[in-house]
């Protein structure tokens, strides 16, 4: 399962219910590779032992799509979720899941050229799937073929994605949402 994956230790996690809720958005503390499962040390308080979780992975190699269950809790303040069914980014037909967490532009290429910022630029990553994100902005105008390094911060964990700007669509009050298809180096 995680042969593609690797090891999932400080990466962000994004866990969601049955429901395609989002129940928290977390850091993975451990991984045991051997027993297939997790550890993140929040946002799980409420959650119900062997509740069925979906979880989106963002690690060095990609972003995974992952099924898990909560096991019983054998120590405190860490919840381990024992994971299967890796989906991962080859497919064709991906989950969107919702995530609405910021991030900034810390980086932005347009036709080949670096783009000089002065400070990196806020976003909105909307949603996210294992091949792409929509990300929103204010006021920010991003042309068509932009490769962009985005970072977002997860329990003092940084993510970081470099996506190609694909699609625009402008929102009125000046907003606008770009689709941008992930790459992984």
């Amino acid at each position: 399962m995680a042969t593609t994956a690797g090891h999932f230790t400080d990466a962000p996690v994004f866990i969601y219910d049955k429901n395609n809720k989002l129940v928290t958005q977390t850091a993975i503390t451990g991984h045991n590779t051997k027993e297939m499962y997790i550890e993140v040390s929040e946002g799980l308080e409420k959650i119900e032992p062997r509740t069925r979780l979906q979880l989106l992975i963002i690690h060095a190699n990609g972003a995974s799509e992952v099924s898990g269950i909560l096991k019983e809790s054998t120590r405190p303040g860490v919840y381990e979720i024992l994971i299967y069914d890796e989906h991962s980014r080859d497919l064709r037909v991906s989950v969107r899941r919702t995530i609405n967490t910021s991030a900034v532009i810390s980086d932005m290429v347009v036709d080949s050229n670096a783009k000089e910022l002065t400070a990196p630029l806020p976003v909105i990553i909307e949603n996210m799937s294992t091949t792409g994100i929509l990300i929103k902005s204010s006021g920010l105008r991003i042309e068509l073929g932009a490769l962009l390094q985005i970072e977002l911060n997860v329990e003092k964990k940084i993510g970081i994605l470099y996506c190609e700007v694909l699609r625009e669509k402008k929102h009125p009050g000046n907003e606008y949402s770009y689709g941008c298809q992930l790459y992984f180096f």
